[in-house]
């Protein structure tokens, strides 16, 4: 209809079709330069453009001169190429690390206001450009200034919106630089809106810049959680090494966003997304109160300091839409509309070990408003003046918080209080700069399944037992983890099974006990094991397990299972606790328990 207003111009500015591309139902969609992964065809309502022609006209066609569009400001003196020196823990060979690997990626320098008064220099990027970083360089671009590499270390971290807070050792390096603004929160840029992406693509040394305009402002899947969230859809070109560069507005040269990833499929080109301004600063003032007056601290800490990790918050619960009519009318909602609470995911504990309340929402409950947002039947609400999905809301929000409800419940209105806390899932997800958990015992190598460890895979052949859980799992205080055999080690401790890779059976129980999670499973073990010391009778441990094809039991004698251990860690390169770091102390406080 705007175009209809216009003069005429190319045919390819108006020209658009709804492509789908599929590739066995899937899409791939990469984070820029440093890693790959495939995951489902996401599809949402996307906003509309509210403004007229003119403004149309006025941003397509803006001035091309860089220095006058960016109101005098160069965007590259602030933005740096990243080294990354990384190892990555092995999923599938949980005690042994995969090769060093080195990468590259980008991002800008920002000044931080760290609380009394104190202001430093850092650099702002992509969580998944130093993801599992052993050793941490910037530099400038090498044909403006001096190619030295200067030493970083990570400040914050949070994997889930995909940003990190790199801090510089030597801030001399950074005094020249005037860093970049974040744009505020409520400057969203609209469709439209003509943007440019800074930095490092492969191909070259020297800063880059590519030009676009914002195509589309929608929920997306973020590939290096595999979480949903907010993200701004450009066509500028980002490739491989401009992750964690900027996207700045082309007019102010203000961030409004951080690249992350491309969609890569047949028949798709130039969708490129950036995590928008409104997640960075929200990002941003988290890291400010938790760091607090720690500034000084954190311009003395060891390129070792461990970095502050954040985590966005969950619903704690699946939802459905309800588009339908007759789904909306068979609930009784008259004319207010919502989405279905399908299931609520729950421990019963968090992260840390502290009980958590019952759930506010239930089954079968229609979630009405979140936060003061209202809903409709697809979830979307209304945002910076956008229809935007309300995942776009709770993720302004932090762990932790209480947020005011309306939910629909047994031909009720109900307002509640909802507490959201970190996402929680039976098969765990993007785990970064972490060690996998397992327990040997008797050759028997347990894991608790993880997104990571089926990456092993490709999506079509992953086995179907595994890749179901991974799906439909439910979190739930009886089963907080599912735990596998991922390999056995062979040895006459269990002779008679086969061994390597066996299928990776669930282990359903022990001895007759429902495993909840590993720690349990290491606890019914040590327990079985002081009973068997403290009678002196023939012993076992059985365990029962649900392979692809069925149940199936193995069977090991407890007698001499200390010798067996002992030859097998030596053997096969385990640590002697048979174990990781993460459950050293378990074993001797449940065998202390039983025997008291």
């Amino acid at each position: 209809q705007a175009a209809a207003h216009l003069p005429p111009l190319p045919a390819f500015l108006y020209a658009c079709s709804s492509v789908q591309p599929r590739i066995g139902g899937m899409m791939a969609w990469q984070a820029c330069g440093v890693q790959a992964r495939s995951a489902p065809v996401f599809l949402s309502l996307g906003g509309s453009c509210r403004r007229g022609p003119v403004h149309i006209v006025r941003r397509c066609f803006a001035s091309s001169d860089s220095i006058a569009a960016s109101g005098g400001r160069d965007p590259r003196d602030a933005v740096v190429k990243i080294f990354n020196t990384r190892q990555r823990p092995g999923w599938t060979v949980p005690w042994q690390d995969q090769p060093v690997e080195s990468s590259t990626g980008s991002g800008a320098v920002i000044e931080m206001r760290l609380g009394q008064g104190r202001e430093m220099r850092m650099v702002l990027t992509a969580a998944h450009v130093i993801a599992d970083t052993r050793y941490l360089q910037v530099q400038r671009s090498t044909d403006r200034f001096s190619g030295e590499k200067y030493r970083a270390s990570i400040a914050a971290v949070c994997h889930e919106a995909d940003l990190a807070l790199l801090h510089v050792h030597d801030q001399e390096s950074l005094a020249e630089i005037k860093p970049l603004e974040v744009a505020p929160t409520a400057e969203l840029p609209h469709v439209f809106d003509k943007v440019r992406v800074v930095g490092y693509p492969v191909g070259g040394d020297a800063c880059s810049i590519t030009e676009g305009v914002v195509s589309r402002v929608e929920v997306q899947e973020y590939s290096h959680s595999l979480r949903a969230g907010l993200a701004l859809t450009v066509d500028a070109a980002i490739n491989s090494g401009n992750s964690g560069g900027p996207l700045v507005d082309a007019a102010t040269a203000n961030i409004v966003g951080v690249a992350f990833q491309k969609l890569v499929a047949r028949g798709v080109e130039l969708q490129g997304h950036a995590v928008p301004a409104p997640l960075i600063q929200r990002f941003l003032a988290e890291v400010a109160v938790l760091l607090g007056g720690e500034g000084a601290a954190l311009a003395e800490a060891p390129p070792s300091a461990a970095p502050l990790r954040l985590r966005l918050p969950s619903l704690g619960c699946d939802y459905q839409s309800l588009e339908p009519p007759a789904l909306r009318r068979s609930l009784g909602l008259g004319k207010r509309s919502g989405i279905l609470i399908s299931r609520v995911h729950t421990a019963g504990f968090t992260e840390e070990g502290e009980a958590t309340p019952e759930p506010t929402m239930r089954k079968g409950d229609v979630l009405l408003e979140f936060n003061g947002f209202a809903l409709d039947e697809l979830g979307f609400c209304s945002l910076f003046g956008r229809r935007v999905h309300f995942a776009a809301a709770r993720d302004l929000c932090t762990v932790g918080q209480h947020v005011p409800i309306k939910v629909w419940r047994d031909g009720q209105e109900l307002a509640l209080e909802h507490t959201l806390h970190a996402g929680r899932y039976l098969v765990a997800r993007g785990q970064f700069d972490v060690r996998p958990c397992f327990f040997m015992c008797g050759g028997l190598v347990f894991q608790p399944l993880s997104h990571e460890y089926l990456q092993g895979w490709s999506s079509s052949d992953r086995p179907p037992h595994l890749q179901n859980l991974f799906l439909r799992g439910h979190l739930t205080p009886e089963r907080t983890e599912a735990v596998m055999i991922s390999t056995i080690l062979a040895d006459e401790a269990n002779a008679g099974y086969d061994s390597g890779w066996v299928g990776a059976p669930v282990v359903q129980a022990v001895n007759g006990e429902t495993i909840r999670n590993m720690s349990h499973l290491i606890e019914v073990v040590a327990a079985e094991r002081a009973k068997a010391a403290a009678t002196g009778e023939e012993s076992f441990l059985a365990f029962d397990v649900l392979m692809s094809s069925g149940p199936f039991r193995l069977v090991l004698p407890l007698a001499g299972l200390d010798d067996a251990n002992a030859r097998i860690c030596s053997l096969y390169g385990l640590p002697s606790e048979c174990r990781s770091h993460h459950y050293y102390v378990l074993e001797a406080e449940t065998a202390a328990q039983t025997t008291a």
